[in-house]
C-alpha cells in the first residue's frame, strides 16, 4: 500500500503546483468595463477557492487523521504535510497580496484611463471648436466676397440693361427722324417736281402767249431744216448751229450765232414746241426759234421775225460746210 505522504505528494501536490499566478501586469483587462464591480467579483471567487481549500484541507485532515489511526506507522509524512500546509498558507498570503496590488493598480489604470478620456474629450472639443469657428469663419468670408461680386454684377447688369434701354430709345428716335426726314424728302422732291413742271408750264404758257402777241403783230414765219454741227443761217444775221439731238425726248442743243453784234446765244436741251425768244438788236425787236421736229441728224421748224426783217431777207439760203465753232455741251 503506498503511503499517505507519497499519495499527497503525488496527486495534491501537482495540483497546487499546476497553479500558474502570473505578475498583475501581463493580467487581460477591458478598459470599459466597471474595475470595481469586477474587483470585487474577483475577491469573492478568491475567498471562495479559499474556503473550498481549506474545507478541503479539513476533509484531508480528517481523512489523514483516519489514516493515521489505521497506520500509526505511517504517520512520518505529517511534518512535510505541515510544511507544504505553511507554504501553501504563505502561497495564498502572498497571492492575496497580489491581489490587493492588483486592484490598486487597477484602480489607478481607471483613473488614468478616466482623465485621458476626459483629455482627449476636452481636446477633442476644443479642435470641433476651433475647426467650426475657422470654417464659419471661411463660409461668412466666402459669403460676403459672393455677395459683393453679385453686387458688382448685378449693378453691371443694370447698367447694361439702362445702356441698352437709352441705345433702344435713341434707335427708334433715330429711326423717327430718318422716317421723318425720308417723308419730308419725298415730299420736298415732289414738291420741287411740282414747281419745276408749274414753272415749265408756266414758262411754255408764257412762251405760247408771247408767240400769240407776236403772231398778232405784224410778223413772218421762216421754215427751215438744219442738219446736225452744220451752220444754218436762217436769217441774214441769225444762223442756228445744232451739237446735239435727242430723238426719244425730243430735245436738242446748240446755239444761235448773231452776227451783227458777234453774240452767241446758248441752247440747252431745248424741247420741241418751246419758242426761244432773242433780240438780235439791243432795244430792237423779238425774234422766236420753235423747233417742230428732232431726228438724229437733223432738226425742223421755224422762226417768228418781224415784218420789216422778213422783207429783207427775200430768199434764205442754206450753208451745208460743217464746222466746229468753240462753246459749251448742250447736255
Amino acid at each position: 500500500m503506498t503511503p499517505v505522504k507519497d499519495r499527497w505528494t503525488a496527486e495534491y501536490k501537482r495540483t497546487f503546483d499546476d497553479v500558474e499566478i502570473n505578475p498583475p501586469e501581463e493580467w487581460e483587462i477591458e478598459p470599459t468595463s466597471d474595475i470595481p464591480v469586477y474587483h470585487k467579483r474577483r475577491s469573492a471567487a478568491l475567498w471562495t477557492a479559499l474556503a473550498v481549500l481549506a474545507v478541503a484541507l479539513a476533509v484531508l485532515a480528517a481523512y489523514g487523521y483516519s489514516v493515521m489511526s489505521s497506520q500509526n506507522s505511517q504517520l512520518a509524512w505529517l511534518p512535510s504535510l505541515a510544511k507544504s500546509i505553511s507554504a501553501l498558507g504563505t502561497k495564498t498570503a502572498g497571492l492575496e497580496t497580489n491581489m490587493k496590488e492588483w486592484g490598486a493598480k487597477q484602480d489607478r489604470l481607471a483613473a488614468q484611463v478616466k482623465n485621458l478620456g476626459t483629455g482627449w474629450q476636452a481636446r477633442l472639443d476644443d479642435v470641433r471648436q476651433h475647426a467650426d469657428a475657422l470654417v464659419a469663419s471661411t463660409y461668412q468670408k466666402e459669403r460676403e466676397e459672393l455677395n459683393q461680386r453679385m453686387a458688382m454684377l448685378n449693378s453691371q447688369i443694370a447698367e447694361m440693361s439702362t445702356q441698352q434701354h437709352a441705345d433702344r430709345v435713341q434707335m427708334a428716335r433715330l429711326e423717327q427722324e430718318l422716317a421723318s426726314t425720308r417723308q419730308e424728302l419725298a415730299a420736298a422732291r415732289e414738291q420741287s417736281a411740282r414747281e419745276i413742271a408749274d414753272v415749265r408750264e408756266q414758262q411754255i404758257s408764257n412762251q405760247r402767249e408771247l408767240a400769240s402777241i407776236n403772231s398778232t403783230l405784224s410778223t413772218d414765219q421762216v421754215n427751215f431744216e438744219a442738219q446736225k454741227d452744220h451752220d444754218e443761217e436762217i436769217v441774214p444775221g441769225v444762223t442756228l448751229h445744232v451739237t446735239r439731238t435727242d430723238v426719244s425726248h425730243q430735245k436738242f442743243g446748240g446755239w444761235i450765232w448773231l452776227a451783227e453784234n458777234g453774240r452767241r446765244i446758248w441752247v440747252r436741251r431745248q424741247a420741241i414746241e418751246a419758242p426761244v425768244v432773242f433780240y438780235p438788236k439791243a432795244g430792237g425787236e423779238a425774234y422766236e426759234l420753235v423747233i417742230t421736229r428732232v431726228s438724229q441728224k437733223d432738226v425742223a421748224g421755224y422762226m417768228l421775225v418781224p415784218g420789216t426783217a422778213a422783207s429783207r431777207s427775200a430768199d434764205v439760203a442754206s450753208n451745208s460746210q460743217p464746222t466746229t465753232s468753240p462753246g459749251e455741251d448742250s447736255f
